[in-house]
Formats: C-alpha cells, structure tokens, sequence
C-alpha cells in the first residue's frame, strides 16, 4: 500500500472515530432534530450490521471485517491504478476500519444519522457506512470501466446479418 493511500485512510478514520466521539457526548440527552420530519443525529449503539441483521454478533462481523480487508488487499492489486481506484479502496478501508475499531473496542458500532422519507424511518447510520457505501459505488464503476476498456463490457452487441 502506498503512502498517500495509508495517509488518507488514517485521516479519514481519525475523522470518523472523532464524529463519533463528539456525537457520542452531545447526544447523551436525546435526538436533535436538525430538519424536522427527515434529518436528526439521534445515538444508537448498533450490535449488528445494516438493517439489524447480525445482531449480536460481534465476534463474526468482527471476523468478516477481517476477512472484507483481506479481500480488498488481494483485489486491489488486479485493477489498475487511477483515482477511481485510489478513492474507492481508500473509502472502503477506512469505513471497515472505523466500524472495526467501534466492534473491538465497544462491542458495538456508533451511530448517529437518522433519516426519515415518506414515513420511512431509514437505520442510523455513521460515517463509517458512508465511506463503505461511496467506496463500493466507486469500485464497481471503477471495475466497470476497467472492463470497458479492455473490451470485456457489457453492452449487447448487435449481430451482423445475413443476406440470403
């Protein structure tokens, strides 16, 4: 792994682990509405991973972290470099990590943003899930595109006809 990418990823964890520590002590006494009827930063101690599934399984999401950093350890090196790549790896590394360092140390995750659209009540969600979320989309356009430009993408491809 290269500097700047080791760099960012330290920098975007101690980001996250720093919102929540300031969410964590202003929300001691309640939710703040910041728009009303969809944005507050409400504290949630979270057991398991997105939507509760998992809950109260530290140990295996712990373990699966491990093993998602693995993963994108071995992978990155397949994909060719380019700022795509470099944000995409960095912003998944450094949301793994976050949400990590929360299992192992707390024995469960930190959230604190809380949306609501049309009735629906989203899961609370950190910083962390962000990074994880914008990583992904950015990994897959940047595999996507490398597909592309070796002559491997999707597109249908109309066939020639004919004549007879």
């Amino acid at each position: 792994m290269k500097k700047k990418e080791i760099f960012i990823i330290f920098v975007l964890v101690m980001f996250d682990q720093g919102i929540k520590f300031l969410m964590e002590n202003l929300l001691l006494h309640g939710r703040i509405e910041i728009i009303p009827s969809f944005f507050s930063l409400t504290w949630v101690k979270n057991t398991g991973a997105a939507w509760s599934f998992f809950e109260n399984q530290t140990f295996f999401l712990i373990v699966i972290s491990f093993l998602c950093l693995i993963f994108l350890t071995v992978i990155k090196n397949t994909i060719k470099d380019g700022t795509l790549k470099f944000w995409a790896i960095s912003l998944l590394y450094a949301g793994i990590l976050g949400n990590l360092i929360d299992r192992i140390f707390f024995g469960y995750v930190k959230d604190y943003l809380s949306f609501t659209l049309f009735h629906y009540s989203f899961p609370v969600f950190n910083l962390a899930d962000t990074f994880i979320v914008l990583g992904a989309f950015l990994f897959v356009i940047t595999v996507l595109k490398e597909d592309s430009c070796h002559g491997k993408n999707f597109s249908i491809r109309r066939r020639k006809s004919t004549n007879r």
